[in-house]
């Protein structure tokens, strides 16, 4: 019997019609980001403070392969998005305190990632041109960010609002999939609320079926895409609010989720969420 965090995660059942189907193993306790490379397998990682490795999983969470990343460090690993043909691109894109100079998203080649043990990524430097200071004063923080999305031979970066007061404005960055070095271009901005960071603060991404689906801690939204911009469409509750910076959707448009496992909100859990019931 799957362990459920708390009686609360009960109430998350039944209030969004979300499925605990599995734990988390405890190598990938920390996990920030995964996505579907085919119907059986995703690739995920870890957060900032773990090992530079890639974990290839199935659904349930069994681990198939890990792969080392050669002369990686993983300062903060938060998203992972794949192109659909050949590569996966993971961005080290954390900046909590909006002070890195350091962002990059590497290029990893997917036939390697699946079978070696150690692989050299390709590197994509960036950064935010409209960020003059780091840090910026207190009401400019938007250049932290946990999702990173792949659409249309661009990567698209959703950041995550650090501004005090909270304004919950979301930043849509893009970026071309080829290494070098890049001033992300703005794309949009997202309101996503005025609450606070545990509940409009986008932990992660991904474009599905000419949608746009972001996930907070509490949380599942979609928007329509129109003209190439996102158009709120709906959303879903995920009870109880947990570390949840994990989003894949598979060919069929069933949501996959997982969060952290976290001593005080629980969590290691993965859940399904069949958004056509909503």
């Amino acid at each position: 019997m799957y362990r459920l965090a708390f009686i609360g995660s009960l109430i998350f059942i039944l209030a969004s019609s979300v499925k605990v189907t599995g734990d988390l193993p405890k190598s990938l306790k920390e996990i920030s980001g995964w996505v579907f490379v085919n119907d059986s397998t995703l690739i995920a990682h870890n957060d900032s403070g773990n090992d530079a490795k890639i974990f290839v999983i199935k659904p349930s969470g069994k681990i198939l392969h890990e792969c080392m990343l050669k002369d990686v460090n993983n300062v903060d690993f938060e998203a992972i998005t794949y192109d659909g043909k050949s590569h996966v691109y993971l961005g080290d894109i954390g900046n909590n305190d909006n002070t890195r100079k350091n962002l990059v998203v590497y290029k990893l080649k997917l036939e390697k990632l699946l079978i070696d043990d150690e692989i050299t990524p390709k590197k994509i430097f960036f950064s935010y041109p409209e960020q003059k200071q780091f840090p910026p004063k207190p009401s400019e923080r938007y250049y932290d960010a946990e999702a990173l999305a792949y659409r249309k031979d661009s990567l698209y970066i959703i950041t995550k609002c650090r501004t005090q007061p909270f304004d919950g404005n979301a930043q849509v960055y893009v970026l071309p999939t080829t290494a070098g070095t890049y001033l992300a271009k703005k794309k949009t901005t997202i309101k996503i609320g005025k609450r606070d960071v545990l509940r409009d603060a986008v932990t992660s991404a991904e474009f599905f079926n000419h949608h746009l689906y972001l996930i907070t801690y509490n949380r599942l939204i979609i928007y329509s895409l129109k003209k190439g911009l996102p158009v709120f469409k709906k959303q879903i509750p995920l009870f109880p609010i947990t570390q949840k910076e994990a989003l894949a959707v598979n060919k069929n448009g069933l949501v996959y989720l997982a969060d952290e496992r976290n001593k005080l909100l629980g969590g290691g859990l993965i859940y399904t969420v069949n958004t056509y019931n909503k």
